[in-house]
């Protein structure tokens, strides 16, 4: 398509600015850039094949040498025969003599990537720039699209800025060479503010490809596209220090515009206020109706915001104001418009089971492994140095490392070479917790996880990595992509290759049945790479895991977030008990079950290796055993299948206490006791374990869900952190 035709909006710069800009942009070319690939007096560029950095490369036929600028590719010569000779793909590149053959095309076969000899000269020097500030972007040059944005320039074009926003000029150069073209006109903008002097950030929308902000905290790159829009700021004062605050601070574009959000949310509150226009009249009321705000936000189709995002906004609200009063930015604003710690914040909401549904079930990802050889052949891409098996191999293994570790996909993608640690002849994982900004973060693995990472890391050696990726574990895929990046990210792995496998693979089926009593197909819509994460910690708490470790293992912050995985709902505790209350046993072994839950609530009550019909007990909660919880030697004590884990822990520390006594010369009544307790819970076990094993399999897999449940409630309701506790002083007994 040619828009030779297309009329240009008034040019950007007069004849004079454009001789000046012309003369700033030369200043600024390096002239020694690419000097075995850019003649600058022919002003002509050879892409170079051995130049990682220029996407030129030669035919895959082995014997010729023409170039192309797709990797593993054949040129349109070799590929025209390659049809009419009809033999196998493989043999014909083998065996092909292109000189054996007239060329039909030489034009096709032309050294000469693209040149700007009949260009503007303005215009030469704008894409020698641009394409130099790309080169220390580290992005790869694609000379064919160079080419094509130099082709479809109108004659009289002066400037590219002159066609920057062009949605036609754009269009005609497709996705790909339209991309470049914005690329060069954002660094030429960001250069022109340079030159003129002005500033971008007077303006109320700002872009932040202009500006100069980086794309995000975990992106270490300029912005490339999109506005920062502060319209929405009612108030006048208060969009003038939310700009000071982006044009101070210079955050990353994610960051700015979450704190331009918050800043929204406060200005439609205040709005609602009478002083809302006059900040020198603000006060503690007015800041209490900005939080109400907060805490009662909702997306734009009106559905609420979770609890974490409405804590989130009011946080960078917060930092907002601390930023202001730090700057002097609201010394004319009363101190009383300040948040107040005790009153101004957003209570926790309780979580509820659908708030975990993203939790992956085991026997679903026991499929998943079966399949796992599908991950990553949804594609037959290939890059130097890298073919399909390779990307495959290295997805296989990002998802192995989610499912073992339970780590956020964004921190396995991020890891590096260096991240297996042995301690003690034990693998330990190093990662970077990046959503709470803790670095060097290090996990217990098992072995098998670590052989997986090993055998990725021997492989990895024998591919080619340009040497700014050599410290990641997971390399950027291909040579085009933004390889400033350094790593494969969450996004490529999670919405790309993660979510193709899912469909790919033939068949999910849930536990449940459908109607007609088949298995149901599990909703593949719940299968995420953060979900693995959810499994993770699930397994580890139904396995009895204590919620102080499990927190420590999920790195949260907060205990709060670790016990939504230890909570069960009545329903579910209800029927666990049903289920498990009718295996009670007593001390001796004998089936003791109990006729009902309510008897079962109401009869007994937990104790650390059972349950207790003791009635004191019963009446204290527990606290109050006539002999010191030496249960295997009670006439009250009813332990249930649900207990086991509990019974052989106090075996194992039973033991250890013996050998203690054994050591210290203790008297023999101690040993003694010792012995017999032991003896007693070793029995307990023997007759729960025939108990269950006399019934059907279907049947004790009950039992075990059931059992895990039941250890869960009990885990949670017996956990009480330490950040809970409070302590009162004489001086507050007084008060």
């Amino acid at each position: 398509m040619s828009i030779t035709a297309l009329p240009l909006e008034s040019s950007a710069l007069s004849t004079g600015n454009e001789q000046t800009w012309k003369a700033w942009l030369i200043e600024r070319i390096d002239p020694q850039w690419r000097v075995a690939e850019w003649d600058s007096r022919r002003q002509v560029f050879t892409g170079d094949v051995d130049n990682e950095m220029t996407a030129v490369y030669l035919c895959r036929v082995d014997r010729c040498m023409t170039v192309v600028e797709i990797f593993d590719r054949r040129c349109r010569r070799c590929e025209r025969h390659r049809k009419l000779n009809g033999t196998s793909p493989s043999f014909f590149d083998r065996t092909f003599d292109p000189d054996s053959v007239p060329r039909r095309d030489e034009k096709a076969f032309s050294k000469v990537d693209f040149e700007l000899s009949e260009v503007n000269g303005t215009v030469a020097a704008e894409i020698i720039y641009g394409v130099q500030q790309r080169d220390r972007d580290q992005i790869i040059l694609v000379p064919m699209r160079i080419r094509s944005i130099v082709s479809h320039l109108p004659p009289d074009c002066r400037s590219l800025l002159d066609v920057a926003g062009n949605r036609q000029f754009e269009k005609a150069l497709g996705a790909a060479a339209g991309g470049v073209f914005r690329s060069l006109v954002t660094h030429l903008q960001r250069a022109h503010v340079v030159y003129s002097g002005t500033d971008p950030t007077m303006a109320d929308v700002w872009k932040p490809a202009v500006v100069g902000l980086q794309a995000a905290p975990d992106r270490r790159y300029s912005a490339a596209g999109g506005v920062v829009d502060f319209r929405e700021i009612r108030q006048r004062w208060l969009r003038e220090i939310t700009k000071q605050f982006g044009r101070e601070v210079r955050p990353p574009v994610t960051t700015l515009r979450h704190t331009v959000h918050a800043a929204e949310i406060a200005s439609r509150q205040l709005s609602l206020r009478t002083n809302g226009d006059h900040p020198e009249l603000l006060d503690h009321g007015d800041m209490s109706a900005v939080v109400e705000g907060f805490r009662t936000s909702a997306d734009r189709e009106g559905k609420p915001h979770s609890f974490t995002h409405r804590r989130s906004l009011l946080g960078w609200w917060r930092r907002l104001l601390e930023f202001s009063r730090r700057t002097g930015a609201m010394d004319d604003i009363p101190g009383s418009f300040a948040l107040d710690l005790r009153s101004h914040t957003i209570a926790q909401v309780e979580t509820s089971e659908d708030d975990f549904g993203r939790t992956i079930p085991e026997h679903v990802i026991a499929q998943l492994d079966q399949h796992l050889e599908l991950l990553g052949r949804h594609s037959t891409y290939s890059a130097p140095g890298w073919n399909p098996d390779d990307y495959a191999m290295m997805y296989q293994t990002v998802y192995q490392i989610i499912r073992d570790t339970g780590r956020r996909p964004s921190e396995i993608v991020g890891l590096k070479r260096s991240c297996l640690d042995w301690v003690d002849g034990k693998p330990t994982l190093v990662y970077d917790n990046r959503k709470r900004r803790r670095m060097g973060r290090r996990l217990p693995i098992s072995t098998a996880t670590a052989t997986v990472i090993d055998q990725w890391l021997d492989h990895l050696q024998s591919l080619s990595v340009p040497d700014t990726l050599c410290d990641w574990l997971f390399p950027t895929p291909g040579t085009r992509n933004n390889i400033r990046r350094g790593h494969l990210s969450g996004a490529q792995f999670g919405s790309r290759a993660f979510a193709i496998w899912i469909d790919a693979i033939p068949e999910l089926v849930d536990e449940r049945l459908d109607d007609d009593g088949n298995p149901a197909l599990y909703d593949r819509s719940m299968i995420t790479p953060y979900g693995l994460r959810h499994s993770y910690a699930q397994r580890h708490a139904d396995n009895g895991t204590p919620v102080d470790v499990l927190r420590e293992l999920m790195d949260h912050r907060s205990v709060d977030t670790t016990m939504g995985y230890f909570s069960v709902t009545l329903k579910r505790k209800r029927q666990a008990t049903e289920e498990i209350s009718k295996f009670a046993i007593d001390r001796h072994g004998r089936p003791a079950g109990f006729t009902s839950v309510t008897e079962y609530e109401r009869q007994s009550v937990a104790v650390p290796f059972g349950n207790c019909t003791e009635p004191s007990n019963i009446k204290a909660g527990g606290q109050h055993c006539p002999i010191r919880f030496q249960c295997a030697g009670c006439s009250f004590y009813r332990p249930d299948p649900s207990y086991r884990p509990a019974i052989e822990q106090h075996l194992a520390e039973l033991r250890t206490d013996k050998e203690t006594a054994i050591a210290t010369d203790s008297a023999s009544w101690v040993i003694t006791n010792f012995d017999a307790q032991i003896h007693a819970f070793t029995d307990v076990i023997s007759s729960m374990d025939a108990m269950l094993a006399d019934l059907p399999a279907d049947q004790r897999a009950v039992i075990d869900n059931a059992s895990r449940e039941l250890r869960k409630a009990r885990t949670a309701a017996a956990f009480i952190p330490l950040e809970s506790v409070t302590t009162h002083t004489n001086e507050d007994e007084q008060r």
